[in-house]
């Protein structure tokens, strides 16, 4: 945006009409980040197979890890981007949503390593599957409040 005045500074007429915009825009994106319903629960079920496949059978582990850990959630964020038409990552785009996906990544290797520890370390069969369902619990819970976070973050400008 140019100006008109000989010190080449923006007159404050332009300068509103440029944060008008800005603001604009950044509403239409804080908009568009919300992920549908079903994006923190399928995030969860894949954690929750990547635990439970440890339990149920020591040959579907690989299945578990790949499928679990790579393969659905990376096929969950392409139909993100292509529902929203947004590409963000939701877990570390702002300064909020960073502080809770540290705490959230804290409290996921914590259950994985509780879960080890149970499973093989005493032998308690299931206790990768039940800390899978903690898993779950735990991604669509701090998922939500990671999403409400960036949503915030988004809108205010951070």
């Amino acid at each position: 945006m140019a100006s008109d005045s000989p010190s080449g500074l923006i007159d404050p007429t332009t300068a509103r009409a440029a944060l008008d915009i800005v603001g604009s825009a950044r509403t239409r994106v804080a908009t568009h980040i919300k992920s549908p319903w079903w994006y923190h629960p399928g995030l969860g079920a894949s954690l929750a197979f990547a635990f439970s496949s440890v339990s149920i059978d020591w040959d579907l582990i690989p299945y578990g890890v790949v499928l679990g850990l790579m393969v659905i959630p990376m096929a969950l964020t392409m139909l993100l981007k292509s529902s929203t038409g947004v590409g963000v990552d939701h877990y570390t785009a702002t300064p909020g949503a960073r502080r809770l996906s540290m705490v959230y990544s804290l409290l996921l290797g914590a259950l994985l390593a509780l879960g080890a520890v149970l499973q093989w370390g005493i032998d308690f069969r299931w206790a990768m599957a039940g800390c899978g369902a903690a898993a779950f619990l735990l991604t669509v819970v701090t998922g939500l409040r990671i999403e409400r976070a960036l949503h915030r973050d988004v809108q205010a400008g951070a």
